[in-house]
């Protein structure tokens, strides 16, 4: 018992260096684990003794994973991403499924161990790949959403995998049978599974609830997990679609928001020992005397997954350099692929050999994932430069139409979400002209049904920020969730347009200097503007007075916009004359046909003598006027641009 505790102390230990380390190196917690449990193995230095126990602990870790898994996955979340569900999830899982089964079958193997590898060889990293995907901002992008969908995907599609494992060490001559028995207990499965859905589960839950103990809910949900992985394993199924159907019917009821806060920190403590176990397991030694057999491996599968995994990123309708980035993302052989082989061996399918070369594959995979996410870009870029390349992004360009060729004078927006639409609401109503650029294509035909200037494409090159006619744009405004694209329009929208005004909203602060550096004019971060609002309605709760509030938000703002100008030694535009000129403001005046002002010139209007107000220039009929004479007669409909003090108000005339 001593031992034991010993070695989890050791393990636990083990797991905080590594995560802090990997913290420090911006890499995944998986891939610091797996490594201190090959440091800490029997292999190495040989600290941990109790390694059966240790194993079996990880196990339950897995059973823990897969329920959570089956929370976290609805039906309304498979509604919501089902074309890249179906489509691009359907084409990656067997699509390296079937090349990976091609490959295997000269090696020697038997053709069920080939299908069955195939299949494992399919898996990627859901914990890798979203943690990614996490520290990038980028899981709510339209590459993140494919990639999750994909992952989704392979994450139910494991429970199949291995209970392909008997039916396939069965052999031929058994095959007709033992499909037969399976298909009788899968149905009973989902009967039992329909059952404790419709009927039992509430029961049980509604009842445990109304004690209100924290206690009994845990308790309560830790039986149902367990108990149906029992009783699917009685059937002669594995333990992991157990789990996987508690978790998943459970995910259907009112109580799943609370189990998945219940169940989270037990799952990420034995998914520790997941991974610091699966590192005890390799085998130093068959990583030492063949390393270029394992390279050449590690290689093939980096070179087969990543280009799969693009090709179904490009059926869902993603272009080149949002497909690239997912392939890579999803290039590496991930932590199911270990429990599915070990549900071979345990079948008799695969040798121990096998699962030895499996792990190694895994470990060097991981390894090199974020050096792959990171080389997609350039990449993507190289790609786009070859004719495929070329003949790809011409697939998502729409030939130029006669309301786009007289584009001028415009504000371009990229991205149609809820700023994005607002931002178009409001050029509309005041009548101004605007163009969209959107990367969703259902998106797209909606907005366009409604008589939205919408065009789709992938405003992060150039061919459609040009097709769009960036270069005459007054002002671009890049309103979507991607970091990485939004950096690469910002500098192509400079380029094409080093005249326009180009803002940007993105979500964190740290995206503010570069997207400055490249070009951009003003940036919005929803960080500060939120933090702002925040304070804003605390301090007015407080009692704070408004104008104290005011001067705080001003303060706050004027740090970021006195950092703008020292990224930007330019000479001063007009939207920053407010930094140069604290006291002064720029103001729109629009003249109404009834305003006291039509008929009248600049000079005899007496704007400046009277209110204090300077004319800078004058829109009228989408012309713009610049530093017009004092004799210029004002007309209606005049847009006047002025410059006067802060308090200063157009309804003052």
């Amino acid at each position: 018992m001593q031992s034991l505790l010993l070695d989890f102390v050791v393990i636990f230990a083990t797991s905080v260096v590594a995560a802090v380390l990997c913290h420090r190196l911006r890499l995944p917690s998986a891939i610091g684990l797996i490594l201190g449990g090959v440091l800490i193995g029997p292999k190495a230095l040989g600290l941990i003794q109790n390694d059966h126990e240790i194993e079996l602990l990880a196990e339950i870790g897995v059973v823990l994973l897969l329920f959570v898994i089956g929370l976290e996955i609805s039906i309304a979340d498979l509604t919501r991403l089902k074309r890249f569900f179906v489509i691009g999830g359907s084409a990656q899982f067997f699509g390296t499924a079937l090349l990976a089964t091609t490959a295997l079958l000269p090696l020697g193997f038997e053709p069920g161990a080939c299908v069955y590898l195939g299949f494992v060889a399919a898996l990627s990293s859901t914990a890798i790949v979203l943690r990614l995907l996490q520290d990038r901002g980028e899981l709510e992008t339209p590459q993140g959403r494919a990639i999750l969908s994909i992952l989704i995907y392979q994450d139910v599609g494991v429970v199949p995998v291995m209970l392909m494992a008997p039916l396939l060490a069965n052999g031929a001559s058994n095959g007709t049978a033992a499909m037969g028995l399976l298909v009788l207990k899968m149905a009973l499965v989902v009967v039992l599974g329909f059952s404790a859905y419709r009927w039992i589960m509430p029961w049980f839950l509604e009842r445990i609830t109304r004690t209100r103990s924290s206690e009994a809910f845990l308790l309560g949900v830790f039986t149902l997990c367990i108990g149906i992985a029992l009783l699917t394993q009685s059937l002669g199924l594995s333990l992991a679609l157990g789990a996987f159907l508690a978790g998943f019917i459970l995910s259907e009821s009112e109580y799943s928001h609370q189990a998945v806060a219940t169940m989270l920190p037990f799952r990420d403590v034995l998914m520790s020992l997941f991974f610091i176990s699966i590192g005890m397991l390799l085998n130093l030694s068959a990583l030492i005397n063949q390393p270029l057999q394992l390279l050449l491996l590690t290689l093939a599968v980096l070179l087969l997954k990543p280009l799969v995994a693009t090709i179904g990123a490009l059926l869902v309708g993603l272009p080149l350099r949002q497909s690239v980035f997912s392939g890579l993302a999803l290039g590496q052989v991930g932590e199911f692929s270990l429990v599915a082989t070990k549900a071979g061996v345990s079948a008799g399918l695969l040798g121990a050999d096998v699962f030895q070369t499996i792990l190694a594959i895994t470990v060097l995979s991981m390894l090199a994932t974020p050096a792959l996410v990171g080389l997609a870009p350039a990449l993507s870029q190289a790609l786009s430069r070859t004719a495929p390349g070329r003949w790809l992004e011409e697939l998502y360009q729409e030939p130029p139409s006669e309301q786009r060729s007289a584009l001028e004078h415009h504000v371009l927006i990229v991205g149609f979400g809820v700023t994005g639409r607002n931002l178009a609401r409001s050029c509309r109503f005041s009548g101004v002209p605007y163009a969209v650029v959107e990367l969703n294509a259902a998106l797209v035909k909606q907005a366009r049904s409604q008589g939205e200037p919408i065009h789709f494409g992938d405003a992060a090159q150039a061919s459609i920020l040009a097709l769009t006619q960036a270069q005459r744009a007054r002002a671009i405004v890049v309103v979507i969730d991607d970091p990485g694209a939004a950096r690469r329009i910002v500098e192509l929208a400079r380029r094409q347009a080093p005249d326009a005004f180009i803002l940007v909203r993105s979500r964190y602060l740290r995206e503010v200097e570069p997207l400055q550096a490249l070009g951009a004019d003003e940036v919005i971060a929803d960080e500060l503007e939120v933090s702002i609002e925040v304070f804003s309605r605390v301090l007015t709760r407080m009692l704070v007075p408004r104008e104290t509030i005011q001067e705080l938000s001003g303060e706050i703002r004027g740090e970021w916009r006195r950092m703008a100008r020292d990224l930007a030694p330019e000479a001063t535009r007009l939207h920053d004359l407010q930094v140069v000129l604290p006291q002064l403001e720029t103001h729109t005046l629009r003249l109404s046909p009834t305003s006291q002002l039509v008929g009248r010139s600049i000079a005899t209007s007496r704007l400046r003598e009277d209110h204090g107000v300077i004319v800078l220039a004058i829109n009228r009929d989408g012309q713009t006027i610049p530093t017009p004479q004092g004799s210029l007669e004002l007309l209606a409909n005049d847009s006047l641009f002025v410059i006067g003090p802060q308090n200063w108000s157009p309804a003052t005339i």
